[in-house]
Formats: structure tokens, C-alpha cells, sequence
């Protein structure tokens, strides 16, 4: 199995596979004239992780249940209420949520995306590897940083997809990306990782009063 892929009615995209990952190339895949932004995330393989070399490592994956999650993962980010486009709470780091534009109806307007792509490596995944490439292209750009770090926070939590770590010292790790031989690793052991989160963005089916995803750049 080279790869698989799940595509949503929506022409939405979620590979997973053991081909070399080319982030260009998937980028290219989603640019249309219909899309004023492109914004894609690249995650790399490091060398080190809670202090120990890391050699290489594998991901690994339940490929049937994997597929049905990630097709689920970009259904739900078409329901996505859409951002409040009056503030920029990436620029003063404001963690107060702004009511979200509303539809006729006085629900939550849904976002705007024009098209997304989810690749994910399986496989070998030495340092420098590009493991997990993530493009949204949006009429317009707020759209596309909102769309594109949601996407990236639920694939990590959500994804059946593992990793098994190899150190140097001949030791070695399996279990879930961020995850190492003392826990939670990065921001994640430190209480932060979900830092950029503070409200959870929920579909735009909830109630107008439900408080909108406020960005927010970490330091």
C-alpha cells in the first residue's frame, strides 16, 4: 500500500501515505483563482525530544479508522463558524472571544473555504522528513489561519496515527505523535499546548451566543 485517500462531497482531501511528502507540490494541488490565501503547515521530524537523540522513527496507523476520521475531520471544518473579521486578534494576543457573523437564521455563519488537503507520512520519517503537510485555501485570508491550525490541533489529537521513536542510546518509544518516554512532550507537558485554543470552535449549527475561536500567537 503506496497510499490511501478519502476524499469528502466537498472535494476536500486526506492522504495518508509512505511516499516522500513534497509540501510544493501539495500546496500547488489546492490554489485556485476562486482563493484570495493559501495557508499550509509543514511538521518536520526532529533530532531531539525530551532530551534524548532521536535516531528515526516510524508512524504507523489503523488505516480504515484513520481514513473515516480524517474525512469526518474536514467535514466538521466546513461547519466551522466563521472568524470575526472586525478584530485582528492574531496582532494584541486578546483571548476574548468576539461574537461570531450570523446567518439569516441567527445561527453562526459558516466558514468560507474553497478547498483543504491532509497528507500524512506513514513509514520511515528520519530528521528533516516532512511528516504531516496541511494547505487551506479561503477567499480570504483570516479564514485560511483559522481553518488550517484547527485543522492541525484536531489531527493531532484526534488521528489514529503512532509513532515509534528510536534514541541513540538504543532505547526506544511507541505511542502518540507529541507523546514521549516522560509523557506529553513540548508545550504540551508544560499545561500549553492547546494554548492557542482557548475556546473550543464548535459548528456553526450552535447557538449564536456560542463564543467564536480567537487565535492567538504563541511566543
Amino acid at each position: 500500500m503506496a497510499s490511501v485517500t478519502t476524499t469528502t462531497a466537498n472535494g476536500d482531501v486526506g492522504v495518508l501515505t509512505y511516499a516522500l511528502l513534497d509540501p510544493a507540490a501539495i500546496e500547488a494541488s489546492v490554489r485556485s483563482s476562486k482563493a484570495g490565501a493559501v495557508v499550509s503547515f509543514v511538521g518536520y521530524t526532529r533530532d531531539e525530544f525530551q532530551g534524548k537523540r532521536v535516531t528515526h522513527l516510524d508512524y504507523e496507523s489503523y488505516t480504515p479508522l484513520a481514513l473515516k476520521t480524517l474525512n469526518s475531520i474536514l467535514v466538521e471544518a466546513r461547519n466551522l463558524p466563521a472568524p470575526d473579521l472586525t478584530a485582528h486578534h492574531c496582532f494584541d494576543h486578546s483571548h476574548i472571544p468576539a461574537p461570531p457573523p450570523l446567518a439569516p437564521d441567527g445561527t453562526a455563519a459558516p466558514i468560507e473555504i474553497t478547498s483543504m488537503i491532509v497528507y500524512h507520512l506513514l513509514g520511515p520519517s528520519p530528521p528533516l522528513t516532512p511528516s504531516l503537510v496541511i494547505c487551506v485555501a479561503t477567499p480570504h485570508r483570516k479564514e485560511a489561519f483559522v481553518v488550517c491550525e484547527w485543522l492541525l490541533e484536531t489531527v493531532k489529537e484526534r488521528l489514529q496515527v503512532w509513532k515509534r521513536e528510536w534514541y541513540d542510546d538504543g532505547t526506544q518509544f511507541t505511542g502518540k505523535d507529541g507523546e514521549g518516554v516522560e509523557g506529553p512532550g513540548g508545550r504540551a507537558k508544560k499545561g500549553v499546548w492547546k494554548e492557542n485554543f482557548p475556546v473550543p470552535l464548535q459548528p456553526s449549527s450552535t447557538s449564536a451566543s456560542t463564543p467564536s475561536f480567537v487565535p492567538k500567537i504563541l511566543s
